[in-house]
């Protein structure tokens, strides 16, 4: 069983992120620019705070920053979507499925938690929009690891989103 957490706004990066109770998670704010998106802050209910800083491709989680390339790498081959994220010695892989509608992240190391799964928000015409949901293992104890997680998980979807969005108006700018 996982515990489901869900985005209460279809902006990701300007969300609050509720406990199944209704509690409060996350809350995330981001600051916006000229040219886009500046900086993601994600803090969780416990005050941890983990900062995605969108223009120098930047994590900052528990006072520690690193740079995307240094925790980021493809998975899989030059042609697969499949991308190693890794903190401190916990390797993820996260790959999309099912149209890009599911994101999972598995670990790539001895790890009872499982897998984390990410489900995108998803739009439909005549019913409810299915907001976005991060089911996080009831075994993932570790705050930093989730927090991690959800920094990387936001990541990807956010590049998703926006090279979504370039392709269907080229030339046109997006900022989620």
């Amino acid at each position: 069983m996982a515990l489901a957490l869900t985005f209460m706004d279809r902006k990701l990066t300007d969300s609050v992120v509720v406990c199944p109770d209704g509690g409060l998670y996350y809350t995330l704010s981001t600051t916006h620019g000229f040219r886009g998106r500046k900086i993601t802050t994600i803090t969780a209910a416990s005050g941890l705070v983990g900062i995605i800083n969108w223009r120098e491709d930047v994590f900052v989680l528990n006072g520690v920053e690193k740079k995307w390339n240094q925790i980021r790498a493809r998975s899989g081959g030059i042609f697969s979507s499949a991308r190693e994220w890794n903190w401190d010695g916990r390797p993820y892989t996260l790959k999309y499925h099912n149209s890009h509608k599911e994101l999972l992240a598995t670990p790539n190391f001895d790890s009872t938690a499982g897998t984390v799964r990410f489900a995108t928000y998803d739009v439909h015409l005549f019913q409810k929009n299915d907001p976005a949901v991060l089911y996080l293992p009831h075994q993932m104890q570790d705050e930093i690891e989730r927090m991690f997680l959800l920094m990387a998980i936001l990541q990807t979807e956010i590049d998703r989103q926006d090279s979504e969005a370039a392709r269907i108006f080229p030339g046109f700018h997006f900022t989620c």
